[in-house]
């Protein structure tokens, strides 16, 4: 029997805190030969979880540190999200370290220069990220995605939907300080709007429904019967340019248009994204996008579909694992022995 490979995900966010990038890059690695220790970012003595087929969720991160201390646990690959983990690159000593660059957040910037420097492989998920780090380091562009899974489900309308008259507008995800609630607002006056994830900083406008965070599980229904899925970043906001909306992947492997604020990361998927370059052709492009989903629903999800499975995270995997052969065959690093 074929040993396993370990990556080992340090402690940035909880497993349970709206599905993102690392939960599906974990589950990715863990479908693909690794067991993946998950280390949740609330620290507890709670025991491990198995949430995944060889995805382990540990709660107290000095215990996994202790067992790599004592040669108990051998790391293939340390894969980290947040820049500030890469303090742990001596202690976890593993044999290939990958930063991926997802964001851009201005209190990260101190901390990113050693986490890229302690990288052996750097990915990036958007062209602005990768501009940017390019400049400095050999890196690979591999943008977000969608969930293979999606793409042919069916599911039910969700109960908050089933007595909406009328057209149903969503927002998923967290609403920081690069969303702009005000469009949400604007668009809230017009179509029935839900949110569909928390808030984070900013607060939810008072005539938008809110219903609070789903399971990643549950999510997909609330895409797949919406008319529209709105992405209203703010481009004013440095984190916007850097960033790469999985809620876009989402929606169209759910069958669903979006309509979202133009920039680099929005503007190529024209048969899945309607983009605008100020509110009012943001209203507008929603009332299109409507019409488009009530006048022509089955081409639409179909359109969008196909999209979609060009973007989902297998074929990032692969993409990945590319990189990692590379590396290996480049430094003569043999992982999972």
């Amino acid at each position: 029997m074929t040993k396993r490979k370990v990556m080992l995900y340090p402690p940035t966010l909880n497993w349970d805190f709206l599905k993102q990038t690392p939960q599906q890059i974990s589950e990715q690695f863990a479908n693909n030969g690794y067991d993946v220790i998950f280390c949740n970012n609330e620290q507890s003595n709670k025991p491990v979880e198995e949430v995944y087929p060889h995805v382990y969720v540990y709660h107290n991160f000095k215990d996994v540190l202790n067992k790599i201390k004592h040669k108990q646990l051998k790391v293939d690959i340390f894969y980290y999200t947040w820049a500030k983990s890469a303090q742990y690159v001596e202690n976890i000593n593993a044999k290939i370290n990958i930063y991926n660059r997802v964001d851009e957040f201005p209190d990260w910037a101190s901390y990113e220069q050693e986490a890229m420097d302690k990288a052996d492989i750097i990915f990036t998920t958007s062209q602005k990220l990768y501009t940017k780090t390019q400049e400095s380091k050999p890196t690979y562009f591999i943008r977000n995605a969608c969930p293979d899974s999606y793409i042919e489900r069916n599911s039910n309308v969700p109960e908050e939907y089933r007595n909406v008259d009328g057209p149903i507008v969503m927002f998923s995800g967290a609403i920081g300080s690069w969303i702009s609630t005000s469009l949400i607002k604007k668009v809230a006056d017009k179509y029935k709007t839900f949110l569909v994830g928390q808030e984070f900083g900013k607060h939810c406008p008072d005539n938008v429904i809110n219903l609070g965070v789903k399971t990643h599980d549950e999510l997909h229904a609330y895409y797949q019967h919406a008319n529209v899925s709105l992405i209203p970043f703010i481009l004013k906001d440095g984190i916007t340019q850097s960033s790469c909306p999985l809620k876009l992947f989402e929606a169209m492997a759910s069958g669903t248009l979006s309509v979202a604020t133009k920039w680099e990361e929005t503007a190529i998927y024209p048969d899945a994204v309607l983009t605008a370059e100020s509110d009012e052709e943001f209203l507008s492009q929603v009332d299109k996008a409507i019409q488009l989903s009530i006048n022509n629903k089955e081409q639409v999800a179909e359109i969008t579909k196909e999209t979609a499975k060009k973007n989902t995270w297998e074929v990032r995997y692969k993409q990945i694992e590319k990189a990692i052969e590379e590396y290996a065959l480049k430094s003569g690093v043999a992982i999972g022995s």
